[in-house]
């Protein structure tokens, strides 16, 4: 009997048909997760960008309007926030509060803003206006991240509160109810540093008590309105000479601002174990989502400043940015931003301080 051929795929030939389809899969897995991952972070820094650059123009343009004359003023001081609620004041935030001049349009704004009043009665064109980066409402890993606000006044408006004023600030370093709106949320870290007449930039700004560094405060009347004592980052520019007639400005200002969104947060690692004040090394549970070396980190009321990464192990400069060496427990997230800058030159009716 002549035997029956049977067509078909043997058994062996059925395992590496779904093993290459298996290959096949994952690969195909791999690609869109990888499509997905470049199409998020590209959304992400789209959103972050169009945020960060419309707090740095709006406050170029109070930067570069700055009023030199005799009605003329700028104060940048740091005041010490408890974020994490431990009873102990150990987070820096700038609040900043100028003069500025401004145009037609802008104090038609204003007007709008004030029924009833009369703006022929304003001799010229001058506002107040307050920046402050204040502790966000929320509680834990979201209470962190801080919210930037802004606000204007006729400077001359003898009904309200003038920003300049001690009372403006209460004891809790926060501005008079309704004196102010927000400007952006999620801000990590806002960052103002002033250029003194004799600060030398080219080789970058550098942040000291040499006439050559720059200052992060600023009192243009040179009345000690800053608090050294408080915080490192009070401490006025070198050289600074007694203002006359008019106030002291600075030759340019550098903003710094990194922001952080409450999305961000289910991206962050954690501490794997609790560090000591004294720890300069520490594990994370994932160290591929710590930023590069040279980026800033937070973690509780401290920043640190990522000086390398091996393994799951990072090291660390401690108690950065005016904050100070803590104790911190297992599990705490690991805070990052997204990181913005401008530098923004000041017309100055003097060329010089008469020094």
């Amino acid at each position: 009997m002549r035997a029956v051929r049977r067509s078909g795929f043997t058994m062996v030939e059925l395992l590496l048909a779904v093993g290459l389809f298996s290959l096949l899969l994952v690969a195909l897995l791999k690609l869109v997760d990888t499509a997905l991952t470049i199409w998020e972070r590209t959304d992400e820094q789209r959103e972050l960008g169009e945020i960060a650059g419309a707090v740095l123009e709006l406050f170029a343009e109070d930067v570069q309007a700055l009023e030199g004359g005799a009605r003329g003023d700028l104060l940048a001081d740091w005041a010490l926030f408890d974020l994490d609620a431990d009873g102990v004041n150990g987070m820096p935030r700038p609040r900043l509060r100028l003069v500025r001049h401004v145009g037609a349009a802008g104090l038609a704004r204003l007007g709008a803003r004030t029924p009833g009043t009369d703006l022929e009665t304003f001799e010229r064109a001058r506002v107040e206006v307050a920046w402050l980066l204040l502790p966000s409402e929320g509680r834990g890993a979201e209470g962190l991240s801080g919210r930037l606000v802004r606000g204007e006044r006729l400077a001359d408006d003898s009904s309200s509160l003038s920003f300049l004023a001690p009372a403006f600030l209460g004891a809790g370093g926060k501005p008079v109810p309704g004196a102010t709106v927000d400007v952006a949320s999620g801000v990590l870290w806002f960052e103002p540093w002033f250029a003194s007449q004799t600060s030398v930039l080219h080789d970058g700004w550098s942040l000291g008590d040499d006439l050559d560094d720059c200052a992060a405060s600023w009192d243009a009347w040179t009345r000690a309105r800053t608090d050294d004592e408080l915080t490192v980052l009070n401490r006025p520019a070198a050289g600074m000479p007694v203002a006359k007639d008019v106030p002291i400005l600075p030759r340019r200002v550098r903003l710094v601002l990194e922001l952080e969104r409450t999305q961000d947060l289910r991206r962050r690692t954690t501490l794997a174990a609790e560090i000591g004040p004294e720890a300069a090394s520490f594990p994370v549970r994932d160290a591929a989502r710590l930023p590069e070396a040279g980026r800033f980190i937070l973690v509780g009321d401290e920043w640190m400043l990522v000086q390398a990464v091996s393994g799951e192990r990072v090291t660390v400069a401690r108690g950065q940015r005016g904050t100070r060496p803590l104790l911190h427990p297992a599990g705490a997230l690991v805070h990052h931003g997204h990181r913005f800058e401008r530098e923004i030159p000041v017309d100055l009716v003097r060329e010089d301080w008469d020094l």
